[in-house]
């Protein structure tokens, strides 16, 4: 895991103003934490949550430095799960459900155990976003604005996510750091667990063709590993499964 900081998150300003939001960081984990019911961030909030970033990603890098082939396999690895920290046995477990490297689940791994301290602290509504890739707890519906790289769909088209807990991961071919060997310009997939939906990001950017990402889409939606899949790929729009779209006002 590289030490450097990365870009400024631009998508960032494009936020209702109710509630608090902050930023917090360390190395490529660059987090923004947005909590909509207070209106002061609670005295040390920051510093609990940098130090439980600063445990997690230490965790990562201990066990990549044992075992180098977490962090360069680019398929599911199988190890035996005792002993292991919980974060490492949480992207071990999603990958092998959709089939990547473990890796591929770290930026929606940190967004998963970083909620559970935000619940531990008494929050649980809240929403995390860690390079694009969200966990959003809400107890009511919440719209997300989609980036694509198209004005056309990026000005006009929400994706609205229901009550409950959820996360909302995208990954690209073309825009950011991320691996990838598709042709897709953006995917966004809708799970459950955030972990998984970071790892089906992944997988389904790197679909080559249309009928590529519809196929893998389908069986993603069909086995139940993820809810919706959302992609924009070939100059065209593909959504499977439960995926809600709203029109929004820039």
């Amino acid at each position: 895991m590289k030490k450097t900081r990365p870009e400024k998150r631009f998508y960032r300003r494009f936020v209702a103003n109710k509630g608090i939001s902050f930023e917090i960081g360390v190395g490529e984990s660059d987090l923004w934490i947005y909590l909509p019911e207070i209106f002061a961030v609670p005295e040390n909030l920051k510093k609990k949550l940098l130090d439980y970033l600063i445990l997690l990603r230490r965790q990562i890098e201990s066990y990549i430095e044992q075992n180098p082939d977490f962090y360069s396999s680019l398929v599911p690895i199988s190890v035996d799960y005792v002993l292991l920290p919980e974060i490492i046995k949480k992207m071990l477990i999603a990958s092998s459900k959709v089939g990547v490297g473990p890796m591929a689940g770290v930026a929606g791994a940190i967004n998963y155990f970083m909620g559970k301290k935000l619940e531990e602290l008494g929050f649980n509504q809240y929403v995390i976003e860690n390079g694009g890739d969200v966990l959003i707890s809400s107890n009511r519906e919440r719209v997300l604005k989609l980036y694509t790289g198209n004005s056309r769909i990026d000005e006009t088209i929400g994706l609205k996510i229901l009550p409950g807990k959820w996360g909302v991961c995208s990954s690209s071919s073309k825009i950011g750091h991320s691996l990838s060997f598709g042709n897709t310009l953006i995917a966004t997939v809708i799970a459950e667990d955030v972990v998984v939906s970071d790892c089906a990001a992944t997988f389904m950017a790197n679909s080559r063709t249309v009928e590529m990402f519809k196929k893998n889409a389908k069986e993603l939606v069909r086995k139940q590993i993820v809810s919706g899949v959302f992609g924009f790929i070939e100059n065209k729009v593909v959504i499977v499964g439960k995926v809600d779209l709203v029109k929004i006002k820039v």
